[in-house]
C-alpha cells in the first residue's frame, strides 16, 4: 500500500489521521493538480496539430500525434486516480452526517447511465439503509465497484445485483455481477494501489479498489472480495449500523 493507508483499531473503527497521512493527503493533490495543467496543455496542442493542414503533410506525424495524445489521457487518467485517492485520505468523522444509501446509488446509476446502456447491462438492488458517513464518498464506492463491473464484464451481458443484509453491529453490501470472477491468488492483491489483473488491456489507472478501502476503512467498515474464476464476482463491504 502507498504510505498513509489507514489501518483500523480494536472494532474496526478508524483512528484519527495522522500528521503524515495529512501531508501526504496535500502532497498527492497538489501532484496531480500540477500534472493535469501539464497534461491539458499537451492534449491541446496535439489536438490543433492534428487539425492543422501543414502537419497532415507530414508522412507519420498524425499516427505520433495521436500516440502523444493517448499517453496523456492515461495519465491524466491517472492524475484523476491520485487526485480521489489523496480525497480519501482526509476523510473526518466529525464531519459524518446521515447518508440514504438508496439516495446516493440512485445518483451514481443515473451518472453511469451512458455507460450502463452501452454495455447492455442490468442493475438491481435490494431496497438499502441509512448509514453515516460522508455522502460523496460513500458515492465513489458504489461507483468504483460498479465501474469494476462494468470494465471486467464476460461475454453475456452484464447483470450486477447489490445486496444487502442487516447483521448485530453493522450493514454487510454485496455487489456481485457475472463477470468472468478473479483468481483466488489476487482476491486480496486487488484492493493495493495500481494493480490491474489484465494490465494495460482495461482503461483506468487501478486505483478504484484501493480509494474503495481507504473510504471504507475510514468509515469504521472493511471490503473484501468472493469469487469463483468463471463465475462472477461478490465484492462486500461493512458500514457500521447507525
Amino acid at each position: 500500500m502507498l504510505p498513509g493507508t489507514p489501518t483500523t483499531g480494536g472494532g474496526g473503527v478508524r483512528q484519527e489521521t495522522h500528521t503524515g497521512e495529512a501531508d501526504l493527503s496535500g502532497f498527492l493533490l497538489h501532484v496531480s493538480h500540477d500534472l493535469k495543467t501539464a497534461l491539458r496543455a499537451i492534449l491541446v496542442h496535439s489536438d490543433l496539430l492534428l487539425k492543422s493542414h501543414q502537419a497532415m503533410q507530414v508522412p507519420g506525424l498524425e499516427e505520433r500525434l495521436g500516440f502523444i495524445a493517448d499517453g496523456a489521457r492515461k495519465i491524466d487518467l491517472l492524475t484523476a486516480g491520485i487526485a480521489s485517492y489523496s480525497v480519501a485520505l482526509q476523510i473526518r468523522r466529525e464531519l459524518f452526517q446521515p447518508a440514504p444509501m438508496e439516495v446516493l446509488l440512485r445518483a451514481v446509476l443515473a451518472k453511469l447511465d451512458g455507460e450502463i446502456r452501452a454495455n447492455h447491462a442490468g442493475v438491481s438492488h435490494d431496497k438499502l439503509p441509512r448509514v453515516h458517513g460522508e455522502p460523496d464518498r460513500l458515492m465513489e464506492v458504489f461507483e468504483n465497484l460498479l465501474h469494476n463491473a462494468l470494465r471486467h464484464r464476460g461475454a453475456a451481458d452484464p447483470a450486477i445485483h447489490i445486496a444487502v443484509e442487516k447483521q448485530p453491529e453493522a450493514w454487510l453490501f454485496t455487489v456481485r455481477d457475472n463477470g468472468p470472477g478473479v483468481p483466488a491468488e489476487y482476491l486480496e492483491s486487488i484492493f493495493q494501489p495500481f494493480v490491474r489483473l489484465q494490465g494495460s488491456q482495461r482503461p483506468g489507472p487501478g486505483l478504484g479498489l484501493a480509494i474503495c478501502r481507504i473510504i471504507l476503512e475510514r468509515h469504521g467498515g472493511r471490503i473484501w472480495a468472493e469469487s469463483t474464476e468463471g463465475s462472477g464476482a461478490a465484492f462486500r463491504f461493512t458500514l457500521p449500523a447507525e
